[in-house]
């Protein structure tokens, strides 16, 4: 039983050495239930397959990957419909006779957000990088307006009021520590069985990565003085940043 094992455990790791590891990225490192979320898995063997079948005579196209760099990924939306930490891969698959695998990554969806006015800020962390997520919901206007022939034009859910900014994190919070706003977006939310003229929410969503030099060793609590543009309504909690 023991030389079963022995060899067994040999057969693995052979195994394991010629599997070339494929990373897993995601554009939201925690989205909410019925937010989408990129993944992309890296393919650049493709690219080098067709160069060296083809050679000269094919130019390359590339893509934007998820954090504004170039890159050959393979790449799909998904929209969680349920709030729970979810288990993705490792996906393995096989190419002009190579085995290639992926890693394992674990998402966490959260619940939706109420559908009222308020600001939410927290930290997640993600394959070892720190983010933090800024939420933002801002009461809409209507912009109704009647036309000379008895007709009308009108956005649905209405729009943002005029003059009014969303909120956004300062990105030199302290000596050693530096946020950077790698994504932001923003869209009209309206609450569900809303009518053609029911007004909704401007939705605004930040993500940054917190950046430590080498030097930095303490911690710093965010407060309301790092947070430009800060409504009336809020929640920051209690968000402390350490190595």
């Amino acid at each position: 039983m023991k030389k079963i094992t022995f060899l067994l455990l040999i057969f693995c790791s052979l195994n394991a050495i010629g599997q070339k590891k494929l990373k897993i990225e995601i554009d939201n490192p925690e989205p909410r239930v019925g937010q989408s979320v990129t993944f992309s898995i890296n393919v650049d063997f493709l690219t080098d397959y067709f160069k060296k079948e083809l050679g000269k005579n094919v130019e390359f196209t590339r893509s934007t990957s998820i954090f504004g760099m170039q890159s050959d990924d393979f790449k799909r939306v998904i929209i969680f419909k349920k709030a729970k930490k979810y288990e993705i891969g490792p996906f393995n698959l096989e190419f002009n006779g190579k085995k290639y695998t992926t890693e394992k990554i674990q998402v966490n969806v959260l619940p939706k957000l109420p559908m009222e006015n308020g600001l939410w800020l927290r930290k997640t962390e993600f394959e070892g990088q720190q983010y933090l997520i800024l939420e933002q919901l801002m009461s809409n206007e209507s912009n109704k307006t009647d036309n000379e022939n008895g007709g009308y034009s009108h956005t649905i859910g209405g729009v943002k009021p005029e003059g009014k900014e969303f909120a956004e994190l300062k990105e030199e919070l302290t000596e050693g520590i530096e946020l950077s706003n790698y994504s932001s977006s923003s869209n009209t939310l309206r609450p569900e069985g809303a009518g053609l003229f029911d007004i909704g929410f401007s939705y605004s969503i930040k993500k940054y990565k917190i950046k430590f030099d080498d030097s930095f060793s303490g911690e710093y609590m965010i407060s309301e003085k790092d947070i430009q543009n800060l409504p009336e309504t809020f929640e920051i909690g209690k968000i402390e940043l350490k190595k």
